[in-house]
């Protein structure tokens, strides 16, 4: 009888030191990757994605992939701050927003960016009916390619629907940005 009792407390041992191990582990990982998938400019974020009717983690997603959260980065190819929005396109979504004196030096300002990138996003929903493939394929390669892609029946065999990128670059920047859209929602969202 004795025994049976230092048995199963021994069982309840270990099985609340596992669980305990399990707890820390897991507890550990999501740290991790809140540290990897950060959400940083989380008030500006929420402004303008509640402003142009976006969810505020999938503008999360974009950012971390356009910069990872870097406001003065520049691309190769100009694109400037944390949404990596080209000079030319600021100019014209600023007119679009009617935001007097602006000025390229602004897309390095966090607040500016954001509004700018968020308007963008919500321009293509609009344009793409909410398709995000569609919607990220615009914001990497340009509305204009897409709608080519989309006509071509090579990428798109009823002209609605884009079953495939032609490019390399774009067909992966579509597929990081839904992942890690999953990830933020997953991290943050309860």
């Amino acid at each position: 009888r004795d025994m049976r009792k230092k048995k199963k407390r021994k069982t309840l041992i270990v099985l609340f030191v596992t669980l305990a191990v399990m707890f820390v582990s897991l507890l550990g990982l999501y740290c991790y990757f809140r540290v990897l998938y950060p959400m940083k400019y989380q008030d500006l974020i929420s402004k303008y994605a509640e402003e142009y009717q976006l969810d505020p983690y999938f503008v999360s997603a974009v950012i971390w992939k356009e910069s990872r959260f870097q406001e003065d980065v520049v691309s190769s190819a100009g694109a400037i701050g944390l949404m990596q929005v080209m000079p030319e396109t600021g100019r014209w979504i600023s007119e679009k927003i009617g935001l007097e004196n602006y000025s390229d030096a602004l897309l390095t300002d966090p607040e500016c960016n954001i509004q700018l990138g968020c308007w963008y996003l919500n321009y293509l929903t609009d344009v793409f009916q909410g398709d995000l493939t569609k919607i990220l394929a615009g914001y990497n390669a340009g509305p204009n390619r897409v709608r080519t892609w989309l006509e071509d029946p090579e990428y798109s065999s009823d002209g609605t629907t884009l079953e495939k990128i032609p490019f390399v670059e774009t067909e992966n920047y579509v597929q990081k940005v839904q992942q890690s859209y999953k990830i933020y929602r997953l991290l943050y969202q309860f």
